[in-house]
């Protein structure tokens, strides 16, 4: 093979190995960044853990509750359940709306 070619690839070899450590370097550099993400939402979560309990919100079990007071708790939560579903479905069709017209706008 001629010289010029060995400098070539030397050139591209060279190129190559700055490329590749470029992007190791990047790559770790956002890793670290997620890692401490993490770590700082783990850290949150344990600091929210070691709260003094008189600090967080107190709620009464139900089974020490009255009946009615446990049964209008079950009442709003299935109700909320039930407004949550029904949003979904309003907005379902209203999507299967949209795309059933999508094509009609040029008529």
């Amino acid at each position: 093979m001629p010289g010029w070619v060995w400098v070539v690839l030397v050139i591209f070899f060279l190129v190559m190995l700055a490329s590749g450590i470029i992007y190791a370097i990047r790559h770790a550099i956002s890793a670290l960044r997620v890692v401490a993400g993490t770590g700082d939402d783990i850290t949150n979560a344990l600091a929210r853990l070691e709260q003094d309990p008189e600090t967080r919100e107190k709620q009464v079990p139900s089974f020490v509750l009255p009946i009615d007071v446990s049964a209008e708790r079950y009442a709003d939560a299935h109700s909320a359940v039930i407004r949550h579903q029904e949003e979904i479905r309003n907005r379902h069709a209203a999507i299967w709306k949209r795309w059933k017209t999508f094509n009609d706008l040029g008529r």
